[in-house]
């Protein structure tokens, strides 16, 4: 690998590192709230200004974008301190940002109908604004079931409160501009509602069936579980997960103490690799190892990376626990060796290797610091 390559990953990982913390972040509740107002209030002006030049047609584009801007905001405070109390992911700022990505939805397809309805009639306009709301439900009701933990029944309710709610100034507009609401409209959210229901749970079990077939465990069920990580750094929902998924094996574990009568230094690399992310798993096994080993030993402890990649990660913290018991156990043992080889470092400008001999072992390092050191495979080790 030339050096330009080599700083090119290093720098593409740089970046990817800053923007860890980013995934799943959302605008502050200020902000939304002012996007929402926008996108609402721009929606209904758009609407009427296009296909009702006048003032009247902007006074009446303002009252439909106003009252579907206050609709938004008071059904998202029902959902989610009524319909979805309680609910680890869904507070009012994310109850707010769903609404605002679903008007986002819907108003693409009230200015598709603003466009055809210009040329072709009133009557476009009309069913491109229900055709967004079939779609918003649709969306609604796939995320809710994909990431709320709460009964279907109030999934269900906080999947349409939101699109009938706003539904409703478009009636009252379509009635004051002299539009027929005719049976046949009313029927259309009726069967709308239905189909809607029917085509998210016919997309979430396809999504499910893969999750079973590949692992044995439904996908929806992984993905609400890292949502909960992810966002409210609950660990033991996708642990549980983790655990079923996982297999038994045996772990080794290389310790080594410095000292004479009281140990001076210690160093443990245990056949494990800290993962896969965040509180998960293995990811904090090292430095609990670490404060485990200071607090028996009473001395410096280090707890390197091995040669270990993801598929050696641990599934929970409970695994972690059993592991760093044995090891404190095993601990109390007597340093053997008392002569050892000079330290030594080879470098070639990249990597960095170092080595020395205490009587019968061998400790061998290798980094690539202050370049960006990925997992490195068991094979080196061999």
């Amino acid at each position: 690998m030339d050096l330009a390559t080599e700083d090119s990953l290093s720098q593409t990982i740089d970046r990817a590192v800053k923007r860890y913390s980013s995934l799943f972040k959302l605008p502050s509740y200020a902000r939304v709230v002012v996007l929402l107002a926008l996108i609402c209030i721009g929606g209904g002006l758009i609407s009427t200004a296009a296909l009702f030049p006048s003032l009247d047609g902007l006074l009446s584009g303002l009252l439909l974008g106003s009252s579907l801007f206050l609709l938004n905001l008071v059904s998202s405070y029902v959902i989610s301190t009524l319909v979805l109390r309680g609910d680890t992911i869904y507070d009012l700022r994310r109850t707010v940002a769903l609404s605002l990505f679903c008007w986002m939805m819907w108003l693409a397809f009230i200015i598709i109908g603003v466009v055809v309805a210009t040329p072709f009639g009133l009557s476009w306009w009309v069913r491109l604004c229900l055709l967004g709301f079939s779609a918003v439900v649709i969306l609604r009701l796939i995320v809710f079931d994909s990431t709320s933990r709460k009964s279907y029944g109030r999934r269900l309710i906080a999947s349409v409160l939101q699109p009938f709610a706003c539904a409703v100034p478009f009636l009252v507009f379509w009635t004051a501009i002299a539009y027929p609401l005719t049976l046949y409209m009313l029927l259309y959210f009726v069967f709308s509602l239905g189909i809607s229901i029917a085509a998210s749970h016919f997309f979430l079990s396809t999504l499910n069936r893969v999750g079973q077939q590949t692992l044995g465990v439904p996908s929806i069920s992984l993905l609400k579980a890292f949502l909960l990580n992810w966002i409210m750094d609950l660990n033991a929902p996708l642990e549980e997960l983790l655990e079923k998924l996982g297999e038994e094996q045996d772990i080794g574990v290389s310790l080594m103490k410095f000292g004479s009568s009281k140990p001076k230094a210690a160093m443990v690399i245990p056949s494990v690799h800290p993962g896969p992310f965040k509180n998960i798993g293995s990811s904090v096994l090292p430095s609990m190892l670490k404060s485990a080993l200071e607090r028996k030993l009473n001395c410096v402890v280090c707890v390197p990376h091995g040669l270990f990649g993801h598929e050696l990660d641990l599934a929970s913290q409970a695994q972690n626990q059993k592991l760093i018991d044995r090891i404190v156990e095993s601990a109390d043992f007597e340093a053997a060796e008392t002569k050892a080889t000079s330290f030594v470092t080879l470098s070639n400008g990249t990597a960095t290797a170092c080595c020395q001999i205490f009587g019968k072992f061998v400790f061998i390092s290798f980094t690539l610091a202050p370049k960006t050191t990925e997992d490195l495979p068991q094979d080196l080790g061999l």
